[in-house]
């Protein structure tokens, strides 16, 4: 697929424009505006609205083409009716992208499809590429722009974690729940009809993006279907990709359709020939949150085995029919190494049957219980392909150092859930920050540690 010159234009734009801004709040042009200037958007930013000579204290300007010197990006937020005529100034003044917010489009069905081929045959006459109609537009944490979750405070803090959403609600979700479990994100896209750019396009842009590491996407709709599986099989042996493909009943595909005017199209098969193609398949916001999680995580598994380092004998056993039922193994560990457990935790645990694997160590001493899980786990490590650890401790820098440096020694990754989840939302985003997916119970984990490894064995496979 011919990659899109110049994205990084949308991205990261040196000139913006709002057209559609105000000096009315209630109005998403007005809040468009405002949210760039409070973030400290560092790039030329300008008001365009034939009617308010001054926009929140700044010059505006009547049409795209009277700002002075190029724009990048225009960002459009006016009636639908009104689109096509500013995209003709938009295409006449060269700008490079157009994110266009009016909904009214394709989704409302005949009437709106004429529109929306109204708006591309002006866009193209200048080479302006779209983004939406129908969308949220974008948040690009490098260069200070948030027009998708703008109500939410968020630090300007970028991250490995790229996502791609054909609903507003989701992608505000995906920010808004993941930043708050401890992701980052590199850039965020609503595409909402995709009218021009495509998932396609972006997924070929991100796959060679050096601040992308993971790339998720939520979808209503593929529209160019074979081209999709060839890149998605191709970009997969670079990066993992995660999809949580909707529309999957006959509910959702006609809620799909009056959405974003998507075929939808038989999800079910659509998702065994990207597992086939590598891609990773979330089943719902959820899902799709814990997988990103997962993969956030610089190492991933080697083989099947798992350990589990637990301080309470319930976590013990759901986590070891967790792992079994998701095609993970939780081998009896050597002698040898049962013997160094025992000797590291003479003295500090009661007598017990024996540290074969799950290892319950009951409870961690007051006095450095981090040094103590980080030995076990060594020991553990040993021989297994990555270990689950759940304990009570507090999740603090100190902790979260240990893990992560005990990480990088033995390049095996490390999930953590905690024992007392409502009192450790802190600690565990911390612990996602710095790559250790930490989930609240062991289900999950194992769930997610699966995925992580059939992802390996595809790459290994290809």
């Amino acid at each position: 697929m011919a990659k899109v010159e110049g994205l990084e234009h949308l991205f990261n734009p040196s000139s913006l424009a709002i057209v559609g801004a105000s000096n009315d709040l209630r109005k998403s042009g007005a809040r468009f505006l405002k949210g760039l200037m409070d973030s400290g958007f560092k790039g030329k930013l300008y008001g365009v609205n034939p009617n308010e000579p001054d926009i929140l204290g700044q010059k505006s300007y009547r049409t795209v083409a009277d700002v002075p010197g190029e724009i990048d990006l225009a960002i459009i937020a006016v009636p639908a009716r009104v689109v096509p005529s500013v995209m003709a100034d938009c295409s006449r003044k060269g700008v490079k992208f157009a994110i266009v917010h009016s909904a009214g489009f394709s989704e409302l069905g005949a009437e709106g499809k004429e529109l929306e081929k109204e708006m591309l045959r002006f866009a193209r006459q200048g080479d302006t590429r779209i983004i939406g109609p129908n969308c949220m537009g974008i948040y690009s944490p490098k260069a200070y722009i948030n027009t998708i979750a703008s109500r939410i405070a968020l630090e300007d803090e970028p991250g490995p974690v790229a996502f791609i959403g054909q609903s507003g609600w989701v992608t505000e979700n995906i920010i808004q729940l993941g930043y708050e479990r401890g992701l980052r994100f590199s850039k965020v896209v609503s595409i909402g009809n995709q009218s021009d750019l495509t998932i396609e396009d972006l997924i070929t842009y991100l796959a060679d993006d050096p601040e992308t590491g993971v790339i998720a996407f939520y979808a209503e709709g593929i529209k160019r279907g074979r081209e999709f599986l060839e890149l998605a099989e191709e970009v997969s042996m670079k990066k993992p990709i995660i999809a949580w493909k909707a529309g999957r009943t006959e509910g959702g595909t006609r809620a799909a359709s009056s959405h974003t005017g998507s075929l939808a199209g038989n999800g079910i098969v659509l998702d065994a020939v990207m597992t086939q193609g590598g891609v990773v398949i979330a089943r719902d916001l959820e899902d799709l949150l814990d997988l990103i999680t997962g993969f956030t995580c610089p190492v991933l598994p080697k083989g099947n085995r798992v350990g589990l380092l637990v301080e309470a004998g319930g976590g013990a056993v759901a986590g070891s029919d967790a792992a079994e039922s998701t095609g993970l193994t939780v081998p009896v560990l050597s002698t040898q190494a049962q013997q160094e457990l025992v000797e590291r935790l003479r003295g500090i645990i009661p007598p017990f049957a024996g540290p074969k694997n799950p290892v319950d160590i009951v409870w961690a001493p007051a006095e450095n219980p981090t040094q103590l899980f980080m030995d076990c786990s060594r020991i553990m490590l040993k021989e297994v392909d990555a270990i689950v650890i759940l304990n009570y401790e507090v999740f603090d820098e100190s902790f979260v150092k240990a893990v992560t440096s005990l990480r990088d020694e033995t390049g095996k990754p490390i999930l953590v859930i905690p024992g007392h989840v409502a009192e450790r939302r802190p600690g565990m985003s911390l612990l996602v920050k710095n790559g250790i997916p930490t989930f609240a119970i062991p289900e999950n984990a194992m769930k997610i540690l699966s995925a992580m490894l059939r992802y390996v064995n595809f790459q290994r496979a290809s």
